[in-house]
């Protein structure tokens, strides 16, 4: 019996110590690695990033979080003067206890390369694919060390973990972390046409901050928008037709407005409605987070004022938005102000009060539906926000749409309604 007990005993201790050795290893850490050649300098760059928030890229698609906690790695090779000669972005499958594979990826070299670099200039990454017959290795067997293999003779080797980095993620890692939620299809499949990008600025630009900005296009949709990404990925934002989505918001993202002095310093007069866009995200994500709680809460432009002379004003009215169920409901309206970036922010959702007797609860945002019920003047409520009247042509959002404590949800005609601020 004692013996049986210590054979169990040591099968359970050797089981452990095998999960634990395992654990330990199959965890790249996060961080900037170096591969340095025989006299010591560094001569490739390998970044691992775990992304973790909240991100939506729409019903049905990827998010930009981290699958599985699965990391996102870049690479990128430097010639003798410290230029990046190539540069590779993947995401870390786990094959084994200690190593793993990028199945997916994008590559940018030579002409590509070169213009990824430059203002102004259009490049397509390189896309490859398990499924095309190619991907990358990755190997974590020590702590602070990795091992990188069928990347290229310049990508390849031995890669050391180093904890002084403060600049930016490679743009190849911010173009696959988007490619691979907005358009994953096409790594999987060659027919499909990819998208062709555009750097709108450089680091130094004082317009952008630490801001990635670029122009996305793609032939066969006859389509382009934009994209911004905040240099070590804490913020990713798509911008179309106007509406400026967050794809990605990541956990420990705080707005950090040090960019906003740069921008303010010379907006006078411009249109940089994308810049607006990001200043209302960071207000809201201080002041009013319960804005944001949905991933899918976008912000879009809705009008634009731009003074003349010496001392003019220039503003931008945003409306915050959701839509659910094919019902778009508006979260709030701000107006942006260049001069010292005020904000002024009317509010249309939140805890609210019936203004009024025998109050009406209608079970669409119209008189010809369904009475759910009466309420008197005080009657508390929740509004989700404002809505339009069924058939309004125009975007006149004049219906609340409301929970009762009860779980029930209606409209009320907003004239009703008092408590937040609306109009």
């Amino acid at each position: 019996m004692k013996r049986t007990r210590t054979i169990f005993s040591m099968i359970v201790m050797t089981l452990l110590l095998m999960i634990s050795v395992s654990v330990g290893a199959a965890l790249p850490q996060d961080g900037v690695y170096e591969k340095k050649d025989e006299t010591g300098k560094v001569v490739a760059k390998m970044y691992v990033l775990s992304l973790s928030g909240k991100g939506v890229a729409g019903p049905g698609q990827l998010t930009m979080e981290s699958a599985g906690g699965a990391p996102y790695i870049a690479l990128e090779a430097y010639d003798g003067n410290g230029n990046v000669t190539e540069t590779l972005a993947t995401t870390y499958i786990w094959k084994t206890h200690t190593a793993g594979a990028g199945e997916t990826g994008l590559r940018l070299t030579g002409e590509n390369l070169r213009n990824s670099q430059e203002m102004g200039k259009k490049f397509t990454p390189e896309r490859f694919s398990a499924s095309f017959g190619e991907q990358v290795g990755f190997q974590f067997l020590d702590e602070g060390e990795a091992h990188v293999y069928r990347c290229g003779p310049a990508l390849d080797g031995t890669y050391t973990r180093y904890d002084d980095f403060t600049g930016w993620y490679p743009l190849s890692m911010f173009l696959y972390a988007y490619e691979s939620s907005y358009n994953m299809k096409s790594f999987y499949d060659q027919s499909l046409s990819p998208n062709t990008y555009t750097c709108t600025n450089v680091e130094s630009t004082p317009y952008f901050g630490d801001y990635y900005h670029l122009m996305v296009s793609n032939p066969a949709k006859q389509d382009m928008w934009e994209v911004i990404a905040e240099k070590r990925m804490h913020i990713v934002m798509e911008c179309h037709q106007h509406d400026y989505h967050f794809l990605f918001v990541k956990d420990d993202y705080h707005g950090d407005p040090s960019w906003v002095g740069l921008t303010w310093s010379t907006f006078t007069g411009s249109a940089m409605t994308y810049t607006n866009a990001l200043y209302l995200h960071r207000h809201l994500t201080v002041h009013e987070p319960d804005m944001l709680a949905d991933p899918e809460t976008y912000i879009r432009m809705t009008d634009f004022y731009c003074g003349e002379g010496e001392n003019a004003t220039t503003t931008n009215v945003m409306a915050v938005l959701q839509k659910k169920n094919n019902e778009l409901v508006k979260l709030g309206q701000a107006s942006i102000s260049d001069r010292g970036g005020e904000i002024r922010l009317h509010k249309m959702m939140g805890r609210a009060s019936i203004k009024g007797d025998g109050v009406r609860i209608r079970q669409a945002p119209n008189t010809n539906c369904a009475i759910l019920g009466e309420k008197d003047n005080g009657y508390p409520l929740t509004v989700l926000g404002y809505v339009q009247q069924t058939g309004e042509k125009y975007m006149a959002f004049t219906w609340a749409k409301v929970r009762l404590d009860d779980g029930t949800e209606g409209y009320v005609s907003g004239q009703f309604i008092q408590g937040i601020e609306a109009y």
